[in-house]
């Protein structure tokens, strides 16, 4: 299965918070955590960052 994600969109930015989060719990879980695996202020920031312009049409595709 295929998303169609639009590149700089939310949605883009939810699945990588996403997989943040995932990465996270896994460190948790596992008993060891790294910086990598910690979220930060700039990655809250890039979260709720306006949108930037994208030419339309352009899109990202991630499996």
């Amino acid at each position: 299965m295929y998303k169609l994600i639009a590149a700089g969109s939310v949605e883009e930015r939810i699945l990588d918070l996403q997989a943040r989060k995932a990465s996270l719990a896994r460190g948790i879980l596992d008993g060891g955590l790294s910086d990598a695996t910690q979220l930060t202020s700039a990655d809250l920031d890039r979260l709720f960052a306006p949108l930037e312009d994208e030419p339309e049409g352009e899109m990202a595709l991630t499996p």
